[in-house]
């Protein structure tokens, strides 16, 4: 790749972040880096550290205005999400550079507001079921007519924390009664395979990346416990890349990555659960797609995010003959309460072990521990062997129990 001449700002600099600071060193970019956490481990390889929460965008901006630049600001990007992702925006337009309009990526901040927006492209969502008084009933006889279950989920939320599944209506009075569910957004319950989307915006134009395979708990946690490659789903590619682009139409997102989620129903609907202008999660930039495709993501984020002519493709062929490749969470056993050693995993003849961590400290307590963040480690495994993913996800469960 052409080196270049220029700096490039970081949003982070935790872990996750590393990535893409590499990918700016990598093309010859000074980076500043942007973390309150001075031990954050991506600073060590930045070039100018700025101590501020990723949060503070007026600050940021203020002690950009004081950082001695030899170089010309190239770009600004994040790994984060939410009020991160808010700041690249903010800062993008502040200093002339890359990225989405403020009020775009403010709008998927709010899932409520955000559904109405995209309401009238008709993208297929699930149906928000109305928590005002003129839902309730005026005569105590007459039920509600409210299909079950129902999905309760904050308006500004992540990580499937905060989750609550409503199996009746008795659930449903009590959990509107009040003002506490003003902070909910309550949808009917939608079934189907989940799957997920990555891609980027480039003027204002989708680009299609990869589409995996999305396995949870279920109800009434829906924690994420795999994501696999290539998805089953494949010949559906072509209707969701038009669905998420509706997504960025209607929503005004113009350059930045784009991450979705939809439920393919048996009717092969493809029903949109969540987006965000961000890169997403799970180790699927960093750790599946570059293993099962040999794809590097963030040298791609770099150029959508500096400005450069790029238009990436979708993944289809993968790499070194391997038929699927899995990210795989472990949970605990319903009654530890504390983290033990992790789980050992032994990968038969045709398997590769490409990633593995701990996620939490062992001796760490579990039980105030909800949603994502109560899985306790990670792999990432790729098989060679001629099976159906179902086939596989299940031999590796057997040999993931503690």
């Amino acid at each position: 790749m052409k080196q270049l001449h220029g700096s490039y700002l970081s949003i982070g600099a935790g872990e996750n972040q590393i990535p893409l600071i590499r990918a700016a060193k990598n093309r010859g970019l000074k980076v500043i880096g942007v973390d309150h956490n001075p031990m954050a481990p991506g600073l060590t390889e930045c070039d100018i550290k700025i101590l501020e929460s990723t949060h503070e965008y007026r600050k940021i901006l203020h002690a950009m205005s004081k950082v001695p630049l030899p170089y010309k600001l190239l770009g600004v990007g994040s790994r984060s999400y939410g009020k991160a992702v808010y700041t690249v925006s903010y800062l993008a337009e502040k200093l002339k550079l890359r990225g989405n309009p403020r009020e775009s990526t403010n709008l998927f901040l709010d899932k409520e507001k955000f559904k109405q927006s995209i309401a009238k492209y008709g993208i297929p969502v699930p149906v928000t079921v109305s928590t005002s008084s003129q839902t309730q009933t005026k005569s105590k006889e007459k039920k509600l007519d409210l299909a079950f279950p129902m999905i309760a989920k904050p308006k500004e939320g992540y990580g499937k924390k905060g989750i609550s599944v409503i199996e009746s209506e008795a659930e449903y009075k009590k959990f509107t009664k009040g003002k506490a569910s003003d902070a909910f957004l309550i949808e009917t319950f939608t079934q189907g395979d989940e799957v997920t989307v990555l891609g980027f915006v480039i003027n204002k134009r989708f680009y299609l990346i990869s589409l995996s395979d999305k396995i949870t708990t279920g109800k009434p946690q829906f924690i994420e416990l795999a994501h696999i490659t290539p998805s089953k789903h494949l010949t559906m590619a072509g209707e969701l890349k038009m669905i998420c682009q509706s997504i960025v139409t209607a929503s005004k997102l113009k350059t930045g990555p784009f991450v979705a989620e939809f439920k393919i129903t048996k009717n092969k609907e493809c029903v949109l659960i969540e987006s965000a202008p961000e890169v997403g999660g799970e180790f699927l930039a960093d750790q599946l797609l570059s293993h099962h495709y040999g794809y590097d993501y963030f040298k791609d984020l770099l150029s959508v995010t500096i400005g450069e002519k790029t238009r990436p493709d979708f993944l289809k062929q993968s790499q070194k003959g391997i038929t699927h490749s899995a990210i795989v969470f472990t949970l605990p056993p319903a009654k530890q309460k504390k983290m033990g050693e992790p789980v050992s995993f032994v990968p038969n003849a045709f398997e590769i072990v490409f990633f593995q961590k701990q996620l939490i400290p062992t001796g760490a307590g579990l039980e105030p521990l909800e949603g994502n963040h109560k899985r306790t480690s990670v792999l990432g495994i790729s098989t060679k062997q001629t099976i159906s993913a179902n086939e596989w996800y299940a031999s590796l469960l057997e040999r993931l129990e503690p």
